[in-house]
């Protein structure tokens, strides 16, 4: 009884902890236009470049720092992040919060990415975290529509109401969560390997949901910082799909889409737009992301995707520009641009988790996980010069940089 029920915890875990490591991300970028109206992409560079930092360097450091106590730290920031942004007046000191949500968001993604590995159904685990992330896109959107346009709260006060996440992932992570019960596993986190096991609710869970790879995973924590940064070159043939898809999904997001409305010379029209647009692109993703255990991408595929992001960027810019197809009709494009996106996600993952061996594969799905880190920050700079195009075409002020 005690095997099932823990058995059946594992994936709810997993889900939880991706929809909650990322609402604070997600609602950042949602809010973006209450934080920077004419510098959507700044927002957007700041809630990705803490991040990309934290998982460039992570393979030097994180086998150094325990599992509980990156996620305390994370917890700490998604707190301060809600915090700083809700209290301040000026723009500047905000993006210092959004960037404590970035840092926070890009700790427990690599993280908790190569937690899973740590688990005999590492897949099953990269599926149920890649939809919990794909569900925090329709979920940050739709918290921030319902409590800030619905029912008329302020931002900064909504804000204040979404520290309540930061006790959930806590719980989820110390209670719920299906953990070690001592032994290797728990002294290669990191460390000194003298922290007490985590038992609580979960003291009597069954051994075998473990991984017992402990031995061989040791052989990825000895390596060197050398040898870590060319056993990052083996992994290019899944990092650069996530870097190209992500580059040209967010590159329409802080740029495209932030200049289109109904009409384009409407500040509320171009908010409209902006906000259904992402709303509709995370449906799209958290579809996506959902379908780790139904379909898996060959390589050919894997590729190809990001291809057709790219041209699905092209044609948005023209849009953009020239108007045509210029209607709601849109949001079905958008819609195609979560699915590729949230597709390319989940199936990388996946790959590393079949492909590569595994005594490697905990440090290649952390390692991996910089690569969308590293297109989202591109896309962003990207994304200042494409809106300030736009804007300077139909002579709309506000643009963040001159195009």
């Amino acid at each position: 009884m005690s095997s099932l029920l823990f058995t059946s915890l594992l994936p709810p875990s997993f889900f939880l902890l991706g929809l909650l490591n990322n609402s604070s991300y997600v609602i950042m970028l949602a809010g973006a236009k209450e934080i920077s109206e004419g510098g959507v992409a700044l927002v957007f560079i700041c809630n990705v470049l803490p991040s990309f930092i934290c998982k460039l360097t992570g393979p030097i450091w994180f086998h150094k720092v325990k599992y509980e106590v990156r996620i305390k730290v994370c917890m700490i920031l998604m707190s301060l992040s809600f915090i700083i942004v809700a209290l301040s007046n000026d723009y500047r000191v905000k993006l210092l919060g959004v960037a404590a949500a970035s840092l926070q968001s890009g700790l427990g993604e690599a993280s908790i990415l190569a937690l899973a590995s740590r688990y005999q159904r590492t897949r099953e685990c990269l599926t149920a975290w890649s939809s919990g992330t794909g569900a925090a896109g329709v979920f940050g959107f739709a918290f921030v529509w319902v409590f800030n346009s619905a029912l008329g709260w302020s931002f900064p006060v909504m804000l204040c109401a979404a520290n309540v996440f930061t006790g959930l992932f806590g719980v989820v992570y110390f209670y719920m969560l299906p953990k070690q019960d001592g032994g290797e596993d728990d002294e290669d986190e990191g460390g000194d390997g003298g922290e007490e096991d985590h038992d609580g609710l979960l003291e009597d869970f069954p051994r075998k949901e473990i991984s017992t790879e402990g031995k061989s995973q040791d052989k990825s924590q000895l390596l060197s910082i050398s040898d870590r940064l060319k056993f990052t070159r083996r992994l290019y043939k899944y990092m650069i799909p996530l870097f190209l898809v992500y580059f040209a999904e967010y590159a329409m997001q802080s740029g495209t889409w932030a200049a289109i409305g109904f009409p384009v010379e409407d500040e509320d029209a171009r908010k409209s737009f902006y906000q259904n647009a992402n709303w509709v692109y995370q449906a799209g993703v958290f579809v996506s992301r959902s379908s780790g255990n139904i379909w898996h991408a060959s390589m050919f595929a894997l590729w190809l995707m990001p291809v057709i992001q790219c041209g699905m960027l092209v044609l948005f810019y023209l849009i953009a520009i020239y108007q045509f197809l210029y209607s709601n009709v849109l949001l079905l494009g958008c819609f195609f641009v979560g699915l590729l996106g949230g597709s390319v996600y989940v199936n990388a993952f996946n790959r590393i988790s079949k492909d590569i061996e595994k005594e490697n594969v905990e440090l290649a799905l952390s390692t991996a996980s910089v690569a969308d880190s590293c297109g989202i920050m591109l896309s962003d700079v990207a994304g200042l010069f494409l809106q300030a195009c736009v804007y300077k075409k139909f002579g709309i002020e506000g643009a963040a940089v001159s195009c």
